[in-house]
């Protein structure tokens, strides 16, 4: 098919109206020569073994702060860098001898790396780090592992120790910086062999360091206290900077949280709740589970470490601890993150929300007049009112249709619930509170037709006073032609979709099962997943089985919530060869147990748009490496949506 024709095709990922969809037109061996034979293989199992148990990959599951405040999100690795980390102390001699040279090798990492030193001795408060490294003119980042959160990840002996983490997360060197001392006590003249540098130097070419594992000299760190929780777990140490990275993007003045947690009184206030929605995984809000296989961009999930935290610092007594130990307050930025956007559109009016009732779903039709086609590489959303606005959802609209229905209601926009209220041409994504705007990797982008408008779908939460929003919307276009980026692999995002329409669903019914299955065509890098359903949706697994039976949880939500819903994408793009079976099973309740259930009691339930209707999809974003296996992979997934029975909803109807 002729890429002109591709780009005229609908790539979307939550499209509810899919009945108006239509498709174009024998030797022996002696047994000692064996054995010579599989000898040096055997050695090569071996070697690759004890390498494996050195290059262990580590996920971490938590945010540190620099010593001046900047957050960094370990948590996140999107763009692939190689990242390496020193542990140090604010005492150890040998520790404080190798600043010079560390700050040399900050000043000559290869494109693509990051150092960072590494406090996390329970004895040395934040402002006594602060002071000493600014004395000792240290010229790159230092964490301050106030939990020792990296220190049970890392699991270091000494100081200095250092770890080399590859892109994936992978340990592919541990030990010392050099061999400058041989033993404590001991330094050599000069130093021939530079450890750290050799290790970051492979790994930024693509090679494995020629040394895994090296001993570390310098001074023994002190005893942990994981073990010793209740007695240490304090507010200004450990709890202030879980709160900051982890709520207080919502939680604090101005925001749609319903309350501030950005200090002690704040926190110690809400203590109890805080333990109570965290251990129940209900803030924060993050609705997939931890045995999806692949991370997400914007993963907000709590580890066990924190959740211990949090719970021991309440049955504690919540204990101030010492301020010295408190993390600056954090920045949050103003403006437009991602720069100055290509295109901004806004509201054209401003629309009011009543001070109470149900929560709305509004759209706003916003035109975009641009002079050629553009792929859209970041949307950046940007709330008029953050107390109200809960989470928007962009669709495209090339035929005019939202505009029609605009015109037919008298205040800005017009109300609907699951979708737009048309078949869209498209989709930019969307935004919930808490995430933070990225672009798509690798110069990908998403289709945008000229002479489209953008359809913005808003979610409001009525805060019991009446309020006013006028939200506005940046896009940032890929820096060159549409027609240049088709000619590149895995440049252009498109969309697929699973959907089981048999569903009839009796009152009462508490464990509804539906699944769909799809098998690719062809290779597609798979770049994010959507999963949607509507309030009586109860959970939703996403599988892939590869053609060598390997099977993976692309997305696992064991609890939905409409209200939470997102675009998920992965960290890492994941590549999934022709014959990969993907399988979508969703479980519903329809009982009076079910608080989000629309109908009390509750009624039997079909196949719908509306908010007493019901929907299983789950929308796939997806590239590949030629743009003609994209093209073929959404014609074969739209004539298979078209295959699914939707005869006997129908008459149920």
């Amino acid at each position: 098919m002729h890429t002109s024709r591709y780009i005229e095709l609908p790539v979307v990922y939550r499209m509810v109206y899919l009945r108006r969809l239509f498709v174009t037109n024998g030797m022996v061996v002696p047994h000692m020569r064996l054995f010579y034979c599989i000898l040096p293989i055997l050695f090569c199992m071996i070697a690759s073994s004890a390498a494996a148990q050195v290059a262990k990959r580590v996920h971490f599951h938590f945010d540190l702060q620099e010593l001046d405040g900047q957050q960094l999100k370990l948590s996140q690795n999107d763009r692939g860098v190689i990242r390496a980390f020193v542990f140090l102390s604010t005492s150890c001699p040998i520790s404080n001898s190798y600043i010079p040279e560390l700050n040399r090798l900050a000043a000559t990492l290869p494109h693509g790396v990051e150092l960072y030193g590494v406090i996390s001795d329970p004895y040395t408060t934040r402002e006594n780090a602060v002071k000493h490294f600014t004395e000792y003119e240290a010229k790159f980042p230092i964490l301050f592992d106030a939990s020792e959160l990296m220190r049970s990840s890392l699991q270091p002996t000494h100081v200095p120790e250092a770890f080399v983490l590859d892109s994936v997360g992978a340990v592919v060197y541990r030990g010392a910086i050099d061999n400058a001392y041989e033993s404590i006590g001991r330094r050599r003249i000069n130093v021939e062999k530079r450890f750290l540098a050799d290790a970051i130097s492979s790994v930024a070419v693509g090679r494995k360091p020629s040394l895994s594992q090296t001993k570390p000299v310098g001074c023994v760190l002190p005893p942990d206290r994981t073990n010793q929780l209740d007695a240490n777990v304090t507010f200004a140490r450990d709890i202030a900077p879980i709160l900051q990275q982890r709520c207080e993007t919502c939680h604090r003045p101005g925001q749609v949280a319903p309350f501030s947690l950005s200090s002690y009184a704040d926190a110690k206030a809400h203590a109890d709740m805080i333990v109570e929605v965290t251990q129940r995984r209900l803030m924060p809000p993050w609705i997939p589970g931890p045995e999806t296989a692949h991370r997400f961009v914007g993963q907000r999930w709590l580890g066990d470490r924190e959740l211990e935290l949090l719970a021991k610092w309440v049955e504690a007594g919540c204990a101030l601890g010492d301020k010295a130990d408190l993390p600056p307050r954090p920045k949050f930025a103003d403006g437009w993150q991602l720069g100055v956007p290509d295109f901004v559109v806004r509201m054209q009016e401003s629309f009011s929300v009543p001070a109470n009732g149900p929560d709305l779903l509004q759209n706003f039709v916003l035109p975009i007049d641009i002079p050629e086609d553009k792929l859209v590489a970041a949307v950046e959303f940007h709330p008029g009112n953050k107390r109200v606005v809960h989470h928007a959802v962009l669709f495209l609209d090339d035929k005019g249709q939202a505009r029609k229905l605009d015109a037919a209601t008298p205040e800005p926009g017009y109300a609907n619930f699951g979708g737009p209220g048309f078949l869209p041409s498209g989709a930019l994504g969307g935004w919930s509170v808490g995430n933070t705007a990225r672009r798509l990797p690798n110069d990908m982008g998403r289709y945008l037709k000229k002479g489209s408008d953008l359809v913005v779908q808003v979610h409001y939460h009525p805060t019991g006073k009446p309020e006013i929003d006028q939200s506005e919307i940046g896009l940032y276009f890929v820096d060159k032609p549409v027609e240049e980026s088709l000619k590149e692999p895995a440049k252009l995002v498109g969309s697929i979709w699973m959907a089981n329409y048999e569903m009839d669903i009796p009152a009462g019914e508490s464990d509804y099962r539906r699944s769909t299955s799809y098998t690719l065509p062809k290779d597609v890098i798979m770049v994010g997943i959507v999963p949607h359903m509507h309030l009586l949706g109860k959970s939703m697994r996403v599988t892939a089985t590869r053609p060598n039976e390997q099977v993976e949880v692309l997305i696992d939500i064991p609890q939905w919530d409409y209200n939470w819903q997102d675009e998920y994408y992965y960290q890492q793009p994941i590549h999934l060869k022709a014959g990969t079976e993907i399988v979508v099973e969703a479980v519903f309740d329809n009982s009076s147990d079910n608080p989000s259930n629309p109908s009390s009691p509750p009624q039997r339930v079909t196949w719908g748009e509306e908010t007493t209707d019901e929907m299983m999809f789950c929308f796939f974003l997806i590239t590949a490496e030629k743009t003609e296996d994209l093209i073929h992979t959404i014609f074969d997934n739209l004539g298979h949506d078209l295959k699914q029975n939707r005869k006997d909803v129908e008459q149920a109807r």
